[in-house]
C-alpha cells in the first residue's frame, strides 16, 4: 500500500487538475502511466512527440490515448512564438532566432521545457530513458530558474512508518540535497534550504522547520564546513524571514526533543525539525538512504526544484507507478 502522504499528493493533485506533459514519451512505461494518471484524473497529459509513433506503440500495448493530447516541435502551431520566447530569454547564449528554432526542432526535451515556460503546459516529467544530465539542462536551458533562487537543487521525501512504542502515525520529513548538487556554496546552500521548504510545504501541507546539518551544534565545533551552514542561516534568515530555520545542528539535536534541551534548548527548530539540508552530496546521499533503509520507509524522489516552473526528473529504472506519483508531484508545485 503507498504511504498516506503519497494518497495525499495524489488526491490533491486530482483537485488540481493541471496540465502535464510527459517526456520520453514512446517509453511503454510512459503511456501506460499517461494513461493511469488520466483515467484516475490526475492530470491533463500531454504527451510529447511524434503522434504516428506513439498512436502506433499504444495500439501495440493495447491503450487508447485518444483522449490525450499529443505536441510535437515539428508540427506544434505556435512554434514561431515559442522560439520568440526562447530567444528572448536565451539571448546571451544564442547567436541568432533562428538558432533558438533549430534548438527546439532537435530537442523534444528543450521543446517540452519550453511548453512549461510559456504556461502552455503547467510541469513536465521526464527522464525514463533520457539522461538526469539532459533533463536538467532542458530545463535549466528552458524553464531557468525562479527569481532570488541560484541553484537548481532536489530533495526527497521520505515517509516514514509507524513504530510501536516510538511513534504512532506514518510521518515524512525532507532531506536536501541527497541527488543533484555535490559541494554547494554557503549561497547555494541557504537557497537550498529555501527551496526544500517550499516543496516540502506544497507536498504535505505542513509547515516547514529546517535543519542545517552538520557534525556541530551551534559552535560546538568549527571547520570551514559548519561555519558554511550556520552562516547559510544567517543568509536564509534575510532572504525568508518567516521561514522556521536553525543550524548547525547535529542530526538528534535537530531531530530528537530530548537531545535539543540538552544541546540548543533556546532553539525554536531543533527537536521539531521536519527538512534536513545536508551539508554536500556525499552526507545527503548516504543520509537519505540509511534513513530508507533502517527507518523502514519509502523514500520518493529526487524531486527537481528551483526552477521558474516544475519540471521533474525520472530514474531509468522508474516503474509506472512512480512515473504516476511524480506526475502528481508535479502538479502540485509552484
Amino acid at each position: 500500500m503507498s504511504p498516506k502522504v503519497l494518497q495525499e499528493i495524489r488526491a490533491k493533485a486530482a483537485k488540481a487538475k493541471k496540465r502535464i506533459a510527459l517526456g520520453d514519451a514512446f517509453d511503454e512505461r510512459v503511456l501506460r502511466a499517461a494513461f493511469e494518471a488520466t483515467d484516475a484524473h490526475l492530470a491533463e497529459i500531454v504527451l510529447i512527440g511524434d503522434r504516428e509513433l506513439l498512436e502506433r506503440e499504444a495500439a501495440r500495448l493495447g491503450l487508447s490515448i485518444s483522449g490525450i493530447e499529443i505536441l510535437s516541435s515539428e508540427t506544434y502551431a505556435d512554434t514561431e512564438l515559442l522560439a520568440q520566447e526562447y530567444y528572448k530569454r536565451r539571448r546571451s547564449k544564442l547567436s541568432s532566432l533562428g538558432e533558438a528554432r533549430s534548438e527546439l526542432r532537435s530537442n523534444e526535451l528543450l521543446f517540452g521545457a519550453a511548453l512549461v515556460a510559456g504556461g502552455s503546459v503547467d510541469g513536465m516529467v521526464a527522464g525514463s530513458l533520457s539522461t538526469t544530465a539532459d533533463v536538467i539542462r532542458a530545463a535549466l536551458k528552458g524553464i531557468g530558474l525562479a527569481d532570488g533562487i541560484s541553484v537548481l537543487s532536489s530533495m526527497f521525501l521520505l515517509a516514514l512508518p509507524p513504530v510501536v512504542g516510538f511513534r504512532e502515525h506514518e510521518f515524512s520529513i525532507a532531506f536536501a540535497d541527497a541527488a543533484v548538487v555535490v559541494d554547494p556554496t554557503l549561497e547555494q546552500a541557504a537557497d537550498i534550504a529555501i527551496s526544500t521548504a517550499s516543496t516540502y510545504r506544497e507536498l504535505t501541507g505542513n509547515e516547514p522547520y529546517v535543519a542545517m546539518l552538520s557534525y556541530s551544534t551551534l559552535g560546538s565545533a568549527h571547520s570551514d564546513s559548519t561555519e558554511k551552514m550556520a552562516q547559510a542561516v544567517s543568509a536564509v534568515r534575510k532572504k525568508a524571514p518567516s521561514l522556521a530555520i536553525d543550524g548547525e545542528l547535529q542530526f538528534d539535536a535537530a531531530f530528537i526533543p530530548t537531545v535539543a534541551a540538552r544541546k540548543a534548548k533556546e532553539s525554536t527548530v531543533a527537536g521539531r525539525a521536519n527538512v534536513f539540508i545536508f551539508p554536500n552530496l556525499d552526507a545527503g546521499n548516504i543520509g537519505y538512504k540509511i534513513a530508507e533503509r533502517l527507518g523502514m520507509g519509502e523514500a520518493i524522489g529526487p524531486i527537481l526544484q528551483g526552477l521558474r516552473r516544475p519540471m521533474n526528473d525520472l530514474s531509468r529504472g522508474a516503474s509506472v507507478s512512480d512515473i504516476v506519483n511524480m506526475i502528481a508531484i508535479t502538479a502540485l508545485q509552484g
